[in-house]
């Protein structure tokens, strides 16, 4: 989808981050990393399991794909209609809430919460842009409601991912 300026309104503000916080992982975390999966699929062998030994590598191959690959630029933006991700428009009216995490320099995300049931929530990576001033144009638009971090994000900064 990409949003012409009729159907997003004035720009109110604009700002490129990385899409996720890379965190440097060194030789023992990749070592911890195969140590579990191979924990795991240990068990797959043990219960006889075929299904959850295939589910074991390609999530094994998928956290180390990722663990290497460097966080993309994206462009976010704030407009009169909706959040802007890349090309991608969230209107205000889809929307429920926000939440400001900030804990620098790990986590500065805007947090939106969505309506609809598959989408529940859109994290917005603030980057270098000053967390009081999307506050000024988003709370215009959406309550701001106090949100929890969920167990996955916990996790994956506990596991540094």
């Amino acid at each position: 989808m990409d949003p012409k300026e009729d159907q997003i309104g004035k720009v109110l503000m604009s700002w490129e981050a990385n899409e996720y916080f890379h965190h440097e992982k060194g030789n023992d975390w990749y070592w911890w990393v195969g140590l579990a999966a191979l924990v795991l699929l240990v068990l797959a062998i043990y219960q006889g399991s075929f299904l959850f030994g295939v589910l074991v590598l390609v999530g094994w191959f998928t956290v180390v794909l990722y663990a290497v690959r460097p966080p993309r630029t994206l462009k976010f933006s704030l407009a009169e209609r909706g959040v802007i991700v890349e090309k991608t428009l969230y209107p205000w009216q889809t929307l429920k809430s926000f939440w400001i995490f900030y804990n620098p320099p790990l986590h500065r995300d805007l947090s939106l919460e969505s309506k609809k049931m598959f989408v529940p929530f859109i994290k917005v990576p603030l980057g270098k842009m000053e967390p009081q001033k999307v506050r000024e144009i988003v709370i215009k638009f959406l309550p701001e409601v106090e949100q929890e971090e969920s167990l996955i994000d916990n996790l994956s900064h506990l596991a540094r991912f």
